[in-house]
């Protein structure tokens, strides 16, 4: 007897049914009818409301849902999901007349879905993924997450004929005409499934009781009436979703479920075979033909600066779906780039405009290579207004353009010279590094030009270093730091070119302990005058050391370069500048001109955005500064500001102009990307062999 009161090991036919009156569902946890009287009689008399007639069938079967939860052994095992079967206890006689009322309490009903794609459903719910009071009313969706679909076959579908004629005679819309298409060409692809639910409670690592994200209720007229690149984003394991939707809202029966992805979209065909209800449920609003999901994950990457490859290695270590590669190019060619280079040209025409009512600019220039050395394929040059460290314009010049990577850096300064003169902007001087062909160019447009000062100082101080590397001449090791602070003394202290000559000139006899000097420029040291302790620092004269250390700081181009230094703004900032590109656009990545171009821009944008940002505090209100120790400081350290957190409100105005107007109309926006000069790539100069002839002769070296 106790051997018929446990679940058969073998489940009975679907077809079969619980042998109570009344009870008409199809179940998964069926117990066979006791053999043994008087256990047989009061099963008898539950089964038929009372009559004990034994005019029954060979096998009687009576599902769990009028049995007490006491009745089982591993009943809470069994809602946990950690039992697949119930086990009723011996001598349990059933005593629930009627079936529960909600499909959580019914814990017979089965999950069993006829979709190939799909995997078991787990018995643990989610609170966050019930169904609302809302889903069980009428057929109606909620605009803020829903959009029409049409009613034709999917490509996943696993209905017969004859129930796909009764959803079609039996839906309450109108089938269009033509289905819209969506925006990728794949195959269907299913999502891994999950065996379980997870809630945020206390035995959670990461549960925070002062989070009220978790238990904050959702306005869902508020997400409804939102731009759709602003609603909140979830990621929902399949099986959550499934769970809401294999048990009709109607009838609680089992229902037929399909399912269809592009990309992050995912599209859920329901059907109740027993009452006809049907619904179309799609994860993501859908604009036009393309998913919201798929465009607004295409320009979260592109306008971070992050690589798609990266992406999809993260989106295929959780089993996340993804569109492909060509989609999000397609989508940064028709959407994404159009819209910076929009973004762009207006943030610039307004700087140009304030620029233009200002008497005298002052401007620092610079040019990025995107490779070292001279085999770069492109080079940006920046200008950038030094008063207020704001990027003004980038150009990009690629090597083939202008006869080699050294020819880059002097048309890069030529095209922002000439959009500047054209807007009207006004020249007072310019900063930048010591290139000839800059020199050159500059002087015969007559405009006043200085030398960048760490530019300079860079160059003397790796003389400098490698003299103090020198066999006797260690002594000079403990001048370095003084002779580089000198160098830029002299150029923030004097106003003219001789006079910056004579300064810079003055440390020979500094070093020799002779502060008076033969040039009026500057006759004496400025500090003041004391009697050395120790006097083994000094130099000689005449010795090897002070010889070489002479030939350095009285070279002729040396002395020509250090009239030109600039005495106010330096070009560090766009050095700083440069450091961003590479957060944007990393050397070891290969761009395309435009993809190179539009990613220069979204760097500026960001630079602009963050580059007054205050110097953080911390919680007494003092200021924060950080201490580093550099590898070329050789055990020296360096500290520095910590400024406030950056903002990205760039992105935020870029993704509002993509989806409310170029997505929208994107004729005008592309029209204008068209117009910028492409040039041809480096390998069109060279003809290109046949595949076969050059694979026919290769020779393998194994």
């Amino acid at each position: 007897m106790s051997e018929q009161l446990y679940p058969v090991t073998r489940m009975p036919p679907k077809q079969l049914r619980c042998g109570v009156v009344g009870c008409k569902n199809e179940h998964k946890s069926l117990h066979l009818l006791p053999t043994s009287e008087p256990l047989r009689t009061q099963w008898i008399r539950f089964i038929f409301e009372g009559n004990a007639t034994l005019n029954l069938p060979k096998f009687v079967y009576v599902c769990a849902n009028h049995f007490t939860p006491d009745c089982f052994f591993n009943a809470g095992q069994y809602s946990m999901g950690f039992a697949k079967k119930l086990i009723l206890k011996s001598g349990s006689v059933p005593a629930v007349r009627h079936q529960a009322s909600s499909p959580e309490a019914a814990t017979c009903i089965s999950r069993t879905r006829e979709v190939g794609c799909q995997t078991e459903s787990p018995k643990l719910h989610s609170v966050g993924t019930q169904l609302s009071r809302r889903t069980l009313q009428s057929h109606y969706r909620s605009t803020g997450v829903q959009t029409t679909v049409s009613s034709q076959t999917l490509g996943t579908s696993s209905f017969t004929p004859a129930a796909r004629a009764t959803i079609m005679s039996s839906t309450p819309f109108k089938t269009p005409s033509k289905r819209p298409l969506m925006d990728l060409e794949e195959d269907d692809v299913s999502i891994a499934g999950c065996s379980c639910a997870v809630t945020a409670d206390e035995s959670d690592v990461t549960y925070d009781p002062a989070d009220t994200s978790l238990t904050e209720p959702t306005d869902i007229l508020t997400q409804a009436s939102m731009p759709v690149q602003n609603i909140r984003k979830y990621i929902v394991y399949e099986t959550c979703i499934m769970e809401l939707l294999e048990s009709c809202p109607v009838c609680q029966r089992r229902c037929d479920v399909r399912s269809q992805t592009h990309g992050t979209f995912l599209r859920v065909d329901q059907l109740c075979q027993h009452c006809n209800f049907s619904r179309k449920w799609n994860s993501q609003p859908i604009m036009g033909s393309t998913p919201a999901g798929n465009i607004h994950l295409s320009c979260a990457v592109y306008l971070c600066g992050a690589s798609y490859i990266t992406l999809e290695k993260v989106f295929a270590a959780m089993r996340l779906q993804v569109f492909r590669y060509n989609t999000f190019r397609s989508h940064a060619r028709m959407y994404i780039e159009p819209a910076i280079v929009c973004k762009w040209k207006n943030w610039q025409d307004g700087m140009l405009h304030q620029m233009r009512q200002k008497e005298k600019v002052i401007l620092g220039g610079d040019m990025r290579a995107s490779s070292p050395e001279h085999s770069a394929k492109f080079g940006s040059y920046t200008v950038m207004e030094l008063q207020t460290s704001t990027i003004v314009d980038i150009q990009l010049v690629q090597s083939n353009e202008v006869g080699g990577s050294y020819h880059m850096e002097k048309e890069g300064l030529k095209r922002s010279l000439e959009l500047l003169e054209a807007r009207g902007v006004t020249l007072d001087c310019i900063v930048t590094d010591r290139h000839p062909q800059i020199q050159k160019f500059l002087t015969e447009k007559n405009v006043t030009q200085f030398y960048d000062v760490w530019h300079i100082e860079k160059g003397i101080s790796k003389q400098l270093d490698k003299i103090a590397k020198l066999k006797g001449c260690e002594k000079l090791r403990k001048w370095l730091p003084s002779i580089k602070n000198h160098i830029y003394w002299t150029a923030a202290s004097s106003t003219t070119g001789p006079e910056r000559v004579a300064k810079l000139t003055s440390i020979l006899n500094h070093v020799q302990d002779k502060h008076t000097h033969e040039d009026p420029n500057f006759p004496a040291c400025l500090h003041a005058q004391g009697k050395s302790r120790n006097k083994s620092k000094w130099l000689a004269a005449g010795t090897p050391l002070f010889y070489k250390l002479e030939k350095v700081l009285t070279n002729k181009r040396i002395l020509k370069e250090v009239t030109k230094l600039c005495p106010h703004l330096q070009t560090s900032s766009v050095e700083s500048f440069h450091s961003v590109i590479l957060g944007f656009a990393p050397k070891n990545v290969v761009f395309s001109f435009i993809g190179m171009l539009c990613r220069l821009y979204l760097a500026a944008l960001h630079f602009n955005e963050n580059t007054s940002r205050p110097q953080a505090t911390t919680a007494e209100g003092q200021s924060r500064f950080k201490v580093t120790f550099p590898k070329a400081k050789k055990g020296d350290n360096r500290v520095y500001e910590v400024n406030t957190e950056p903002t990205f409100r760039y992105v935020d105005d870029l993704l509002d102009l993509i989806f409310d107007e170029v997505f929208v109309v994107p004729a005008p926006y592309v029209e204008e990307v068209l117009r910028i000069p492409i040039p041809p790539p480096l390998s069109a100069e060279y003809e290109r062999p046949e595949k076969e002839d050059v694979s026919t002769s290769r020779v393998s070296c194994l």
